[in-house]
């Protein structure tokens, strides 16, 4: 058979976003002092970045090789270090560019609330992340007992600890309908929390990612036991993959997080720094991002030099780990971009629709959840819910959590929606203006806010109620005519 030469097109998947996403995800759901800490790591860890506000001190100051070392960079090509194309002029400066665009201004100097009322704060448990999470859903009311359910049989780790036919047994349903309840929960954030094994908890985070790895779900899907003890060799010879995409897709299975729960372990109390500080001009808002204090990172100006000039007289050895520090440099800085972007396109969208509530109170709270905003900014639920997690937004009203700007709505007779928070504020002011003698019922505030177009359940009248630390009307009344009594005794 004679032998011939062929051209053959073929279509490959070439997972490239997915070790960014991951990065951008890490960096997303970190503390204000937690990024500030990474930053710092990172600088140490990767020698082509340098704090921007370091050299900043001295400007003058040049490193003391840059000179001798003009002369050097002759022998190899900016193409030849930076193989895959990166334009690293071009993207360093849209990079300072566009943190130009967000860079904050120092809280110390705020002339708002006192900074020191707000400075302690608690943090948060996974069962009250989860349940802030479900509530902010669309679950009905038998969807939320349910939900609730689940989450109250969490491990620390975030594995569900409970059978499914037990849920369903408790909460009166099928049990169709508590697996429907928690393919939702699993994918909240952390994503893969309430799974009942580790096979489910790594095929959750895979499941969500975009695109999708179709290689890394087979190997968890069919081949987790052996992930341990066989090469990527001989998995890319079991699954008939390139090798080179099943090394990548192992990658990507060791940086998922077998126990999403474990983040959440409760902690001292611990200073809260304002990650959006947000100003009023005339009849606007204007927001800024807090990077008070921040390194700000950019390409080490020896490296930069290196790559200017086109070359480096070096082995092979140096050139390669020249190329992977300077990818591993690009992706930091464009998920320290991508963070910036979405803090502050989703602190804006909060900030402008519910800017009666920062001039008026909390009682002007409009209904919000997180399907709202991520409809509005163009991303999952699960990252505005990492977005709000654990920042603070300083107002000229004092220090807020971004999850204060959300409430979940009540619809009135009219068709319209009504925060929570609202419905509680009438409720709060009808108790107030009630008679001593003739304390209002549950059923008779209920009846009056009917009048007002609200139709809650006498039962929803008594959870407000008590949410606010009221006591029911019998007791009111006794309370009230003790301090009336008193009052005569001391005439």
């Amino acid at each position: 058979m004679a032998l011939k030469q062929t051209i053959n097109l073929r279509l490959q998947q070439k997972l490239v976003l997915t070790p960014a996403l991951q990065q951008a995800i890490k960096l997303l759901q970190m503390t204000r002092t937690e990024l500030e800490e990474e930053l710092i790591t990172e600088i140490e860890r990767n020698p082509l970045l340098e704090d921007e506000n370091l050299s900043m001190d001295n400007p003058d100051e040049k490193p003391s090789s840059e000179k001798d070392y003009e002369n050097e960079v002759k022998e190899t090509s900016p193409a030849e270090i930076m193989d895959d194309k990166i334009d690293v002029e071009s993207y360093f400066s849209d990079y300072i560019e566009t943190s130009q665009k967000y860079k904050g201004i120092s809280y110390e100097n705020y002339e708002g609330q006192d900074i020191e009322e707000n400075l302690l704060t608690k943090q948060e448990t996974l069962y009250e992340h989860l349940m802030w999470q479900i509530m902010m859903s669309s679950f009905g009311e038998k969807e939320l007992k349910i939900a609730e359910l689940i989450v109250g049989n969490l491990r620390p780790d975030g594995y569900l600890d409970e059978q499914i036919s037990k849920i369903a047994e408790t909460a009166q349903c099928e049990t169709e309908e508590v697996e429907k309840v928690l393919f939702e929960i699993q994918k909240m954030d952390p994503v893969g929390v309430a799974a009942r094994n580790l096979k489910e908890c790594l095929l959750t985070q895979l499941e969500v990612m975009n695109p999708k790895i179709e290689t890394a779900i087979e190997l968890v899907k069919f081949h987790l036991e052996e992930l341990p003890s066989k090469s990527p060799e001989q998995f890319a010879e079991i699954i008939n993959k390139p090798i080179e995409e099943v090394e990548e897709s192992l990658r990507i299975i060791r940086n998922l997080d077998p126990k999403p729960g474990l983040n959440f372990q409760s902690s001292d109390n611990e200073i809260v720094i304002p990650d959006v500080i947000v100003e009023k001009n005339g009849d606007k808002y204007e927001v800024i991002l807090n990077d008070d204090g921040l390194p700000r990172l950019r390409l080490n100006r020896y490296y930069k030099l290196l790559l200017d000039k086109g070359g480096i007289k070096n082995s092979e050895e140096t050139v390669a780990y020249l190329k992977e520090k300077l990818r591993s440099a690009v992706a930091f800085l464009k998920g320290i971009e991508e963070r910036h972007r979405t803090i502050y396109n989703v602190s804006s969208f909060l900030v402008d629709y519910q800017k009666d509530f920062l001039e008026k109170g909390p009682s002007f709270l409009k209904p919000l959840v997180l399907k709202d905003v991520a409809e509005s900014v163009g991303v999952h639920e699960s990252t505005v819910s990492r977005v709000v997690s654990n920042k603070y937004i300083l107002t000229p009203k004092g220090i807020l959590p971004m999850k204060s700007f959300f409430a979940t709505g009540i619809q009135t007779l009219e068709g319209k929606d009504i925060s929570q928070d609202r419905v509680k504020s009438m409720i709060s002011k009808l108790i107030e203006e009630e008679l001593p003698e003739k304390p209002l019922s549950d059923n008779q505030i209920a009846s009056i806010l009917k009048k007002e177009g609200i139709l809650l359940a006498r039962r929803t009248v008594a959870k407000y109620r008590e949410e606010m630390g009221i006591p029911p009307s019998s007791k009111r009344a006794s309370g009230k005519s003790m301090m009336k009594e008193g009052e005569k005794n001391e005439n």
